[in-house]
């Protein structure tokens, strides 16, 4: 083939893929990733519309999943279609995937919190406190993170809800293994116990959902409180 018909080609394909010509002749390079596209491999410059379509993801789910599409999506990350199919099979898909973004963020902000925190491990009380306020800034003071994970990944199947029940017992298993750690290290927790760390944890996911529907919404600091003294008041009750 000569030069002239390998450029009409490539041209083409470009136009089919709504892509620039230079990036497509890049991405036929055999390893995919050794030729440079505006200073960028191809595996790099997937990297970036990768990280462009959870974040416009993560805005306009956070907006209404039911009302994203994935042509808006597609718009607010400045991709093609092509690209989007690229990395994810599904609008569902990339749900899925700011939902896990936005958890992992969350957890490495409290983690950081933590760190830079000095409590005395057997002070329950400013163990709970200080936990709860880190938590619930780290997960509300972006609050699309919260709305995503929250209220527009409910129902949307049932794959994704049993990936939202997994999450509810991953809380609700850390919350547990901190409690026994400070209240029951010596003679146990009673077998309701996992029963009712279940139930702290869906508690405080509906006040995080009133929060985020409010008009006017409390301070963060106050909805902090809130959730403490829930979990120090079941925490200090011993049944005979």
């Amino acid at each position: 083939m000569d030069k002239n018909a390998s450029s009409t080609l490539t041209d083409f394909s470009a136009w089919l893929a709504q892509a620039d010509p230079a990036e497509v002749a890049a991405e036929g390079a055999p390893d995919g990733s050794g030729r440079m596209y505006g200073g960028l491999t191809v595996l790099e410059r997937r990297a970036v519309r990768r990280q462009r379509l959870l974040d416009a993801g993560l805005e306009l789910f956070s907006r209404g999943y039911a009302l994203a599409t994935i042509e808006g999506i597609c718009a607010g990350a400045g991709v093609t279609a092509r690209h989007f199919y690229e990395e994810f099979g599904s609008r569902e898909e990339l749900l899925k995937a700011v939902f896990d973004r936005s958890i992992d963020t969350t957890i490495l902000e409290i983690i950081e919190k933590v760190d830079q925190t000095a409590v005395a491990s057997n002070d329950l009380e400013l163990l709970v406190r200080q936990g709860t306020k880190d938590f619930i800034h780290a997960f509300l003071d972006d609050p699309r993170r919260a709305r995503v994970v929250c209220i527009e990944s409910v129902g949307v199947s049932p794959e994704l809800e049993e990936h939202r029940r997994e999450l509810v017992h991953r809380f609700s298993s850390l919350l547990q293994s901190e409690a026994e750690r400070m209240l029951y290290a010596e003679t146990g927790s009673p077998p309701e116990f996992v029963l009712t760390t279940r139930a702290l944890v869906g508690g405080t996911q509906e006040l995080i959902v009133d929060w985020l529907l409010a008009t006017e919404p409390v301070p963060l600091d106050v909805l902090a409180d809130v959730i403490s003294n829930l979990y120090l008041a079941i925490f200090s009750y011993h049944p005979a």
